[in-house]
């Protein structure tokens, strides 16, 4: 039975969010552990080099963004992204790693520059390269990107394993990954009309510029830094805040790992069923609800009552990170032009990596003066402040969704009848 063009780029295009997503949990969900315990590094530090894939990463999104519309749906740059994403395992080893510890500002620029591609500034080419994609064939973004959860679920739960035995186990099976993905992008097979190149071909610097000047396209950016960016920063230590709970540092780093296999489990889970409940929210009321349960989840953070209670925290994520995801694209399709959701996705994580080379070295200083738990309680109360602005700034949902193949079956229509005449 012949599988159709549909569900061969489901599936081809879930397999590359699973080992991508796998990749970067092998190597970056245990990045703050593996710095402090084996590299000796503490959390101003950690904090400093968070800031420097950040910095790299902001350099490289908007760029990224509007070359990724520009070419539309041909697959060039995702097989960049990856083929560069083969050297992480030697990178790690043989040069970041010594690097770090024998000239630490030098470590930290290549590795902003090479983990801010492959990781920061790729992960939202790849995610939006995909929505793009199930927007053409029909299928939903969010239960592809499903299978992303699952292997960094995979990746964290092993990690947690290799970090007691030897971290380099995990650094190589990112590279393997990412070998595995590159065969599996070359199996999807998307089908570019004279249309689509049409739209994407005139994607313009102008366009970028109009969208600057959009005031909804701000309110938006307002949003992902203060609820979105804030989240993501304080998440990024969030691994030596629970290992600090238990007695020895090997029994938390194995239950860190156990707890982020199970939380992202959960997440992949509420992702495929994420757009059942996204139809009858509605895009704007989605990223609100997430806002707010991020927040609840900071201040629930600065609860020191165990590490059970630390954990329940933390699998909250499950539920809010999906809603958050899936949200994004959702609301980009609904109110924006579609031939720039790449620019707009990409100017949003831009934007966001600015303010996180801000906060990163800020927050970890904080958290060295003041406590993890001191810490969290004031991220919160920020983050639920903005997610409030944000409930009067964000567009209703009072547009019809627009739909892309609708759009290219009209133009398509229209040339037909023009070449009759």
């Amino acid at each position: 039975m012949q599988i159709s063009i549909k569900n061969r780029n489901y599936f081809a295009l879930s397999a590359v969010s699973f080992l991508h997503l796998f990749a970067w949990s092998a190597a970056m969900s245990f990045f703050a552990i593996w710095l402090g315990q084996h590299l000796g590094i503490g959390a101003t530090k950690t904090g400093l080099l968070y800031s420097a894939n950040a910095l790299a990463a902001l350099c490289m999104q908007p760029v990224l963004g509007f070359i990724s519309d520009k070419i539309g749906l041909k697959k060039t740059l995702l097989f960049t992204i990856l083929i560069i994403l083969l050297l992480i395992g030697p990178f790690f080893i043989y040069i970041y790693g010594p690097l770090l510890v024998s000239n630490f500002y030098l470590g930290a620029i290549l590795g902003g520059i090479y983990l801010g591609f492959i990781f920061n500034a790729g992960y939202g080419v790849i995610d939006s390269y995909i929505n793009k994609v199930s927007i053409k064939y029909g299928f939903e973004y969010g239960r592809a990107r499903m299978w992303g959860s699952f292997g960094w679920a995979a990746a964290t739960y092993t990690t947690g394993i290799a970090m007691n035995i030897n971290p380099n186990l995990a650094f190589v099976s990112a590279s393997l990954a990412a070998l595995i993905a590159i065969i599996c992008l070359s199996m999807a097979k998307v089908e570019i009309s004279d249309v689509e190149m049409k739209k994407a071909n005139s994607v313009s610097l102008k366009d970028i510029k109009h969208l600057l000047q959009n005031k909804d396209f701000l309110f938006l950016l307002f949003f992902m830094i203060g609820v979105g960016c804030v989240y993501d920063v304080y998440d990024q230590q969030f691994g030596v805040y629970f290992v600090s709970q238990f007695e020895s540092q090997a029994e938390g780093n194995r239950w860190f790992g156990d707890l982020g296999a199970i939380q992202t489990f959960f997440e992949a889970i509420f992702l495929f069923v994420t757009p059942v409940i996204a139809n009858k929210l509605g895009a704007k009321r989605r990223l609100i609800l997430a806002g707010t349960i991020m927040s609840i989840r900071i201040i629930g953070s600065s609860l020191e009552w165990g590490p059970l209670w630390i954990a329940a925290v933390k699998c909250i994520h499950s539920f809010e990170k999906p809603l958050f995801l899936v949200g994004q694209f959702k609301y980009i399709s609904k109110n924006f032009d579609l031939r720039l959701s790449a620019s707009i996705y990409l100017g949003c994580l831009c934007t966001s990596s600015i303010c996180a080379s801000i906060f990163s070295p800020f927050f970890g200083s904080m958290y060295e003066s003041i406590g993890f738990s001191q810490s969290y309680l004031y991220i919160g109360i920020v983050a639920g402040i903005c997610t409030l602005i944000s409930q009067k700034l964000l567009i209703s949902d009072n547009k019809r969704v627009i739909d892309y193949k609708e759009i290219i079956l009209a133009e398509e229509k229209m040339q037909e009848q023009r070449n009759k005449k």
